[in-house]
């Protein structure tokens, strides 16, 4: 069963790489694993914070309670493909 994933970005005033073209990077990346799903969807698994910068100030206040992953750069990218491939295994 694929973990459902919803998706939350910053409001992109001051972003440092391609958001979306890393969000599309994860989905390709992790196309047997996850589904990406609205972020307000009840029966999502993880919210995916996708932040342009260090700031992080995309508003997760909606979504406490649930597990959250946050992005601050391309490697947070890299590493949560590789931490969702690890939870498929385990």
């Amino acid at each position: 069963m694929k973990l459902r994933v919803g998706i939350k970005y910053c409001g992109g005033c001051n972003p440092e790489y391609d958001r979306v073209a890393i969000v599309n990077h994860i989905m390709q990346s992790l196309q047997d694993k996850i589904e990406i799903v609205r972020p307000e969807s009840e029966d999502v698994d993880l919210i995916l914070s996708v932040n342009g910068c260090s700031t992080a100030c995309a508003d997760l206040n909606p979504f406490l309670g649930c597990e959250i992953y946050a992005l601050i750069c391309r490697e947070d990218a890299d590493k949560f493909v590789q931490d969702i491939k690890m939870r498929a295994i385990g």
